[in-house]
């Protein structure tokens, strides 16, 4: 998550990016699953400390009217769950990088539209 340049004010195209880094590196994506299953089975994953820009970067564009309300945490981790939905965490479909590329486009612009109707204000 972040290998990923982070940008609140483009939540959309974070997720996307998200959606094509899992896809380069399924690997990392498999790793962070296992942590969580074996050493972390609750709660937060990870330091909450490493979220804390992101967390304060939502605050802010919810401040200002550019995000919707609600828990900062809790909508970037509904954008992270978006984005990992055809991860190798998905208990639905894994996509991979050599599946084809419209295959790959209508998911991203799924992806992008559903993610902007999550967090617009």
């Amino acid at each position: 998550m972040d290998a990923v340049e982070f940008d609140a004010d483009d939540l959309p195209g974070w997720a996307v990016r998200m959606y094509d880094e899992n896809l380069r590196h399924p690997e990392l994506v498999r790793l962070v699953a296992w942590l969580r299953l074996e050493r972390r089975p609750t709660g937060r994953l990870a330091d909450p400390s490493g979220d804390e820009p992101k967390l304060a970067a939502i605050a802010a564009a919810q401040a200002a009217g550019r995000l919707r309300q609600g828990d900062p945490s809790d909508l970037l981790t509904l954008v992270i769950a978006m984005a990992c939905a055809w991860s190798p965490t998905s208990s639905v479909y894994v996509a991979t990088a050599d599946e084809p590329a419209a295959d790959h486009e209508r998911r991203r612009a799924l992806l992008r539209e559903c993610v902007a109707r999550a967090v617009a204000p």
